[in-house]
């Protein structure tokens, strides 16, 4: 970009400025000084500044369209200072016979790529939409079970499935944008998925993990995550499990986010190599 401007600083400079331009300056001022012998210098120094700005404003105007590869140029540089925004795009809440669901669905806007946010929006609402879906089916059939086994439609009240669904906004600056879609239940069972979305918002396109950490990301991430689960397990409140059930490498396309530091941050679900009370395990990697 630097270079970028450079090269249309020197064009600038090169545009050369017609005679008569140059002519009626210097008549401006000269006519100037003559009729003003009388006013105040504070007074004759800003309408004669004035003059000359306003000149000077006609010239450049008329160089730049005069030279249109460098206009050409300048509307080929992009505007710096230009954020997606993730916005609620529907918020409201499922009462039934087997669910109580709170749910937020978000939009994405600001992409320069409008057919592409589009699509976005549209994979993120049909994604909700299918999530919900399913969530009311386990729950018809938790009743089901529960009926089945003696239970009654009153006692069942009680037992009914909480159902959440939301997103969460990790970072966004005038590169890219990452968020979280996330889905818990919670009746008899617990259930939880969570989906990503990493953004590069200046080519549109998603951002893979090589993008930041480059080829060699796997030797990467597998040497900091070792290292940091070495360091949680001095905590004796910690506990990971060993062997095939635990972490053995990250996986060809793991779950990850781009925290406010622009840091890469693998995420593991609860259970995937842990204890379920530990909860879902993320490390940022350095």
């Amino acid at each position: 970009m630097d270079n970028k401007f450079k090269d249309l600083k020197r064009e600038y400079d090169s545009i050369q400025i017609p005679n008569e331009l140059e002519e009626l300056v210097n008549s401006t001022i000269k006519n100037y000084e003559r009729n003003s012998i009388k006013r105040p210098s504070y007074t004759r120094n800003l309408a004669l500044a004035a003059s000359v700005f306003i000149i000077f404003s006609g010239m450049f105007v008329a160089t730049l369209n005069m030279n249109q590869s460098f206009a050409q140029s300048m509307s080929e540089v992009p505007i710096i200072g230009s954020i997606a925004k993730l916005l609620t795009f529907k918020d409201y809440e499922i009462h039934s016979d087997v669910v109580d669901a709170e749910i937020k669905i978000p939009k994405v806007e600001g992409l320069s790529d409008k057919k592409l946010e589009q699509k976005i929006n549209d994979e993120i609402y049909e994604k909700m939409k299918a999530t919900i879906k399913e969530a009311e089916q386990r729950a018809l059939e938790d009743k089901q079970a529960f009926i089945e086994t003696g239970g009654t439609e009153e006692e069942f009240k009680d037992r009914k499935t909480k159902v959440k669904v939301d997103y969460d906004l990790k970072s966004v600056n005038d590169n890219m944008i990452s968020f979280t879609l996330y889905q818990y239940e919670s009746s008899s069972y617990s259930y939880s998925q969570t989906y990503y979305y990493n953004i590069n918002i200046r080519n549109n396109k998603n951002i893979k993990i090589e993008d930041i950490l480059g080829k060699d990301y796997k030797k990467i991430i597998d040497k900091s995550i070792y290292a940091q689960i070495e360091e949680r397990k001095k905590d004796e409140n910690n506990s990971f499990f060993e062997g095939e059930m635990g972490f053995n490498g990250i996986k060809e396309t793991p779950n990850f986010y781009i925290n406010e530091d622009g840091k890469v941050v693998i995420v593991f679900d609860k259970y995937e190599i842990a204890p379920g009370a530990m909860g879902p395990q993320e490390f940022v990697i350095e």
